[in-house]
Formats: structure tokens, sequence, C-alpha cells
């Protein structure tokens, strides 16, 4: 079961008073895109000017140009900087994942040092994309979906080669590909809302957006591994933890959806018996293998899958 307003639900919740790291980290982020478009957009201003200033007739406001990654040597720097940043990002959220405590700036920073990963992740993922992308332009989009959680795989075990990583998000993607296109189109209302801010509005919307995903992405996972298409040792994962982790899911499980294997909120018991100290302990429904509550489907639904 994929439930993405129930991600996006507790997405705000992990975001609840732990704002500052995501919303510089989001500033950064957007300080480099406008630093890459500069060029541009001081073309098409100069460009108006001089028509405006020159105008003997009807007046040709130029559109501004598309950007096209990998078509010249800044294009390719562009692509390797958006991986840099991209898995800096995802690495900031998995660590908020794991704990309701702050998550300093540092985190953000602290990912940079994985440069290398995250360039190596980028120009991979977008070979393959554009590959694809000369079959027809459906082909193009349904493979950037099944590439769509390297990041996070990447980000979460630097030991794993961007290969293995592509193969491993082929393998937690399968039957979810259109669930997560829908869950981008679920946010399309919150980025023209941003747009006509002047892009104020995404230092919210990105960070709702990627903590939203880092959920997706631990429920794709955690489906995976009970499935069988994956194993933990694939991500690293030791064998001790992950009997210990079973054994929890086991008790979990069955506090979450009760005996029918129908939905069902955590005890009031179980909630206040949480030594976590965590303020929202809801929000860490969609964390199947942290030690507080589990949201994995009963076993017979992702046999739909």
């Amino acid at each position: 079961m994929f439930d993405r307003a129930e991600y996006k639900r507790i997405a705000k919740l992990q975001l609840k008073g732990r704002f500052t790291a995501p919303l510089l980290a989001t500033l950064c982020i957007m300080a480099v895109m406008i630093i890459f478009s500069a060029p541009q957009i001081f073309e098409y201003i100069t460009s108006v000017i001089a028509q405006i200033q020159n105008r003997g007739g009807q007046m040709d406001i130029p559109k501004i140009q598309s950007y096209a990654p990998a078509t010249d040597i800044t294009g390719i720097a562009f692509l390797g900087i958006c991986g840099i940043l991209t898995l800096a990002y995802t690495k900031l959220f998995l660590e908020m994942w794991k704990t309701r405590d702050s998550v300093p700036f540092s985190s953000f920073l602290a990912a940079f040092t994985m440069w290398l990963k995250g360039v190596l992740s980028m120009l991979w993922m977008y070979l393959w994309v554009f590959l694809w992308s000369l079959l027809f332009f459906i082909p193009g989009i349904v493979k950037a979906y099944a590439y769509s959680q390297m990041f996070f795989i990447v980000a979460e075990n630097p030991k794993i080669g961007v290969r293995k990583a592509m193969k491993l998000s082929i393998e937690i993607t399968k039957g979810y590909k259109g669930e997560l296109f829908i869950m981008d189109l679920s946010f399309l209302g919150w980025m023209l809302l941003s747009s006509l801010s002047g892009g104020l509005l995404y230092l919210y919307v990105m960070p709702y957006m990627q903590m939203s995903k880092t959920n997706a992405y631990k429920m794709l996972k955690a489906i995976a591994l009970r499935s069988g298409r994956v194993r933990p040792e694939d991500f690293g994962m030791e064998q001790q933890e992950t009997n210990a982790g079973s054994g929890q899911e086991q008790e979990n499980q069955g506090a979450y959806y009760g005996s029918s294997g129908t939905e069902a909120r955590p005890t009031e018991q179980k909630t206040a018996g949480d030594s976590s100290g965590m303020k929202y302990p809801e929000a860490h429904e969609a964390a199947p293998d942290t030690n507080n509550v589990i949201t994995l489907p009963p076993p017979d639904e992702d046999s739909t899958h």
C-alpha cells in the first residue's frame, strides 16, 4: 500500500519545530540555481532593453531559452553540481527521518564529502534517462521514476556504487512508478503557488516535498525487503540488525493494524511508553526500521504489485 497522503501528513510533523536546517539547505540550492541562470537572465533583460530603445515597429520580446544540460562543458558541470547538492539534500532529510531531535545544518554540509558519488550518480542517471528518451518521451519518464530512488540509496549507503544503486532503485520501484508520478502531481498546486510568489514559497515547498519523498522511499525499501526482491545485504545491513528489526516489526505491525489487518492508530499506551522523548511519535509511522511505529501493509497486500 502506497499512501502518499499519509507520507505528506507525517512529513509536516517531521518538519515541525526543525525547519532551520532544511531552510538553509534550500536557500543554498536556490542560490546556486540563480547563479547558473544569471547569464541567461542578463541576456534576456539586455535584449528586451535593446528592443525598447531601438523600437521602430512592433517589439518582439524574446523567450528565455531553456537550459540544455550536458550539451557542453558548462552543462556537464551544471549536472555535476546538481548531483552534489541533491545528494547532500537527500542525506540531510534521511538524518531528519531518523530522529525528532534537531538536525544541524552541518549535516547538509558534511555530505559534500561525498561529492564524487553525487556527480557520478547524476551523470549516470541522466545518461540512461537520455538514452531511453531517444526511443520516445514516455519511456524516458518511466525510467526516470525507476531510477528516482538512487540518491536515497547512495546517501544512506555510501559504500554502494552508482550502478548497484540504480539496480536497487529499479527493484524497489517495481509496481510503484505510477504512484510516485501521482505523488509528484499532488505537489503541482504548491509549485504553481511558489512560482506566483516569486520563488519564496519554495523555501517551504521543497523541504515538504523532500521529507514526503523520504517517507515514500523508506516504505518502498521496506516492502521490497519483505517481498524478497532485494536483500538486507544489498544495503549493507547486518543480519543481527535485520533479525532485531523483524522482531520489532512483528510487535509494531500488530499495534498498527490490529488482528483484522485493517489500519488502526497506535494505542495511547504504546505512544506514552515510547522512551525516545519525541513530542510527535506518529511522525515515524513511515519509519519501518526504527524502534517506533511501523506502517508496513499486511503481508498479502504487496503481492498484488
